[in-house]
């Protein structure tokens, strides 16, 4: 059984996965990562996801978001962060529900939009014209959706990391027993 953790941009899935599969000597995968891997394959140059989303379109990142999850299908016992995008996609959420616990890690919209427009570069689903309608549009429409897979959610606003990491691990061992 993987443990599969997903949310918004800078809810902490990453960091929070890495920590995760540590505490249950696991391997960890991310989503994202196996996506520049495959683009720098196919097209023989390095780029971030945004450069991507950028370069092929939603489309063309939605297509090699689904082919690194349906690569991922005879994977065991991981933990695996998922680009928030890829969980609104039904394929991809049937895909891992086949062998993995899915985990919400919602964090509050004005914590998120610090988070995130703190950082150098924009994530791709912000419109630089109009980076706050856009963010509010996309949380929106992704917290709605996210909350109708049948996932644990947890609320990782104010919660420590390591508070986190624990309860993540509690359920995911007593789902093995």
């Amino acid at each position: 059984m993987n443990t599969v953790l997903f949310g918004i941009k800078g809810c902490g899935k990453s960091i929070l996965g890495k920590q995760v599969a540590v505490k249950l000597k696991r391997a960890f995968i991310d989503t994202d990562y196996l996506i520049e891997e495959i683009y720098q394959t196919h097209r023989k140059k390095r780029l971030g996801c945004r450069e991507i989303y950028e370069e092929v379109g939603e489309i063309g990142f939605r297509t090699l978001e689904y082919e690194v999850i349906q690569s991922l299908q005879d994977v065991q016992h991981s933990v695996i962060a998922v680009g928030g995008g890829a969980m609104l996609s039904y394929d991809n959420v049937d895909a891992l529900r086949k062998s993995s616990l899915l985990f919400y890690l919602f964090c509050e919209r004005e914590v998120l939009k610090r988070r995130l427009f703190s950082q150098d570069v924009l994530p791709y689903f912000i419109d630089l014209k109009d980076p706050d309608a856009s963010f509010d549009r996309t949380y929106d429409e992704r917290d709605e959706s996210y909350r109708k897979l049948d996932a644990h959610i947890l609320n990782v606003t104010q919660m420590e990391d390591e508070a986190v990491v624990d309860q993540i691990c509690k359920y995911a061992r007593n789902n093995e027993k």
